[in-house]
């Protein structure tokens, strides 16, 4: 891109580049659309890429990388590993021909990512890491439709979202009717196989999370 200075015989201008070797480490909780995100920027700008999947959903990556080559992407562009973070994503995270590190998923593995970039190459890093996203309801709020839309922020995915809203703050003047409300929808929750269209809540990812919300 390129602009013409105002004053004096000068030329500015805005050189875009590829940044190199992007490594990606995705989460399994959207499988398809955080590699969609993942992808598409870093191929847009021209650069290459080497994405770890998440160990417990790496089919849907691998199938979409399959496609790729179905497509015709040049030998090298795309390249997708399945593998454990410790591992895998370790080794992406300190390699010196990795340019840049882009990582999503919990906040205690992005510092080890943080970590890793900076003391091997001072890698580019973008984390997107797991918050506590809260709704706020006043007083004079649709307390049915409050309930509703906080049922729906904090069980959307089972739970599984890293902008879940998971902290709900309410005005004293409607408190204890909207924790009231929001305890009676919780209990009509339907909790079943989630290929059945009448339930709404399917099981965790692994045993191990399950047993942590349980």
């Amino acid at each position: 891109m390129f602009l013409s200075c105002q004053e004096g015989n000068h030329l500015c201008w805005t050189r875009h580049e590829p940044v190199g070797v992007c490594g990606q480490i995705i989460p399994w909780n959207f499988p398809l659309l955080m590699q969609a995100w993942k992808l598409g920027p870093a191929l847009a700008a021209g650069n290459t890429i080497v994405m770890k999947l998440a160990e417990q959903t790496p089919l849907t990556g691998l199938y979409v990388a399959q496609l790729a080559v179905e497509a015709g992407f040049p030998a090298g562009v795309l390249n997708v590993v399945p593998g454990y973070g410790p591992t895998a994503g370790a080794a992406l995270s300190e390699h010196m021909d990795v340019d840049k590190v882009a990582f999503t998923g919990s906040t205690e593995v992005g510092h080890l990512v943080a970590q890793a970039a900076a003391h091997s190459n001072l890698k580019r890093t973008t984390l997107e890491l797991g918050g506590k996203s809260p709704n706020i309801v006043f007083a004079d709020a649709d307390i049915a439709h409050a309930v509703e839309t906080s049922h729906f922020g904090v069980f959307f995915n089972m739970g599984q979202c890293c902008c879940a809203g998971t902290r709900i703050f309410v005005e004293g003047k409607i408190y204890d009717e909207f924790v009231e409300r929001s305890v009676e929808r919780a209990k009509m929750r339907n909790v079943g196989d989630p290929f059945d269209p009448n339930n709404e809540q399917g099981p965790q990812v692994v045993k191990k999370y399950g047993n942590k919300v349980a």
